[in-house]
């Protein structure tokens, strides 16, 4: 600590004690200080709050209107900086990031001392990104970062993306981190095999010697279907790799990612099309002609006649089987079979059939009360005149 002593206009002698950067309340500040600019001496954090960022400008003669005849002592900054840290662990990205001529080389960057950083570290990985390059560099800062939030591995040093152990750490936690490891380590299989079961989409990020891999290929398509579009195009073409991506699949878009020769493998298809009758979109021209594959499709999915060939759109039993499980499937049946019945027999569906039914009865009954209705009235007449 060192002292600065500000003379008030009065002549009276105050003096600040402090070190380094210090939190006070902002309505303090504004009530000490009157006639100098706040806002190139402290940072506002909140409505309450402000940290002091260049305090060490003032020098002993600078005169400062004083609004209090109280002494103000503040304590150390690093002190009340840890406990508002183990409250709101945020306020590290205000901390000091330069040193001063008051304190030994090192001891007082608040960004640079571990201690601050483990507890910030501990709270919230993210807050790897505020401390020193020096602690990002800091194998076991980096370690609790990256155990609290995988993720932080963006925010370590080069040296640490390459380093088996915090990689293998921060893909176990989220195996988005692979996108920040180092070259070497994205080919590594283990860290590879880590990251994918964790999320199989990174195998986008994974080397091109492991996306012709098949073990990690599968791994990342049961987790993932979508990992099959950054299969090399060898496993693209392996039956086995994409048929555990389309079963997978439910939304029937996986198979647009299978080589054109699997896309026209009746047994590949039809597992798409059980899944999500969409997929019909991308099977082979071929596939989309058979009447076993669409009426899977159709069964599934009624619209997705639309992708069917002209010849199954003519196709009574698939239009009718695409028509039960939607009826507006009827506008992508053929002009023949649009024709064959105008009053829409081929979109007929069991509620409709319902419908029908109930307004044939209601009509019926309708009719039989009308007619009592008439037989009450003639009744009555009758009374009436006797």
């Amino acid at each position: 600590m060192f002292e600065i002593k500000i003379n008030k206009l009065s002549g009276e002698l105050f003096k600040i004690i402090f070190v380094d950067k210090l939190i006070l309340k902002y309505s303090l500040i504004k009530n000490i200080f009157s006639n100098f600019d706040i806002d190139k001496y402290f940072k506002i954090v909140n409505d309450n709050t402000i940290i002091y960022t260049d305090l060490y400008d003032l020098n002993y003669n600078h005169d400062i209107e004083l609004n209090t005849n109280l002494t103000i002592i503040l304590l150390p900054y690093n002190i009340i900086f840890i406990n508002k840290l183990k409250i709101d662990c945020s306020i590290l990205q205000y901390a000091s990031d330069e040193m001063t001529g008051y304190a030994q080389q090192g001891e007082l960057c608040l960004k640079n001392n571990s201690d601050i950083a483990t507890i910030a570290c501990l709270q919230n990985g993210y807050l790897l990104k505020n401390v020193s390059n020096e602690l990002k560099n800091n194998y076991d800062i980096v370690k609790i970062a990256c155990n609290n939030i995988g993720l932080a591995l963006q925010f370590a040093s080069d040296e640490l993306k390459n380093n088996f152990d915090i990689v293998k750490i921060a893909c176990s936690n989220a195996g988005l981190a692979l996108k920040f490891a180092s070259d070497e380590l994205k080919n590594n299989f283990d860290i590879v095999k880590i990251a994918c079961s964790n999320n199989g989409w990174v195998l986008k990020f994974a080397s091109n010697e492991l996306k012709n891999n098949f073990d990690i290929v599968k791994i990342a398509c049961n987790q993932y279907y979508l990992a099959l579009q950054f299969a090399s195009n060898e496993l693209k073409n392996n039956f086995d790799i994409v048929k555990i991506a389309c079963s997978n699949d439910s939304s029937g878009c996986v198979l647009k990612y299978a080589s054109i020769e699997l896309r026209n493998n009746k047994e590949i298809v039809e597992i798409a099309c059980l899944q999500n009758g969409l997929a019909l979109e991308y099977a082979s021209d071929e596939l989309k002609n058979n009447f076993d594959i669409v009426k899977i499709a159709c069964s599934q999915n009624g619209l997705v006649l639309y992708y069917a060939s002209d010849e199954l759109k003519n196709n009574e039993i698939i239009v009718k089987i695409a028509c039960d499980n939607d009826e507006y499937a009827l506008e992508y049946a053929s002009n023949e079979l649009r024709a064959k019945d105008q009053q829409g027999v081929l979109r007929l569906r069991k509620k409709y059939d319902i419908i029908k039914i109930a307004c044939n009865n209601n009509c019926k009954i309708l009719q039989v009360n009308i007619y009592l209705l008439q037989l009450f009235i003639i009744t009555f007449f009758i009374y009436l005149l006797l």
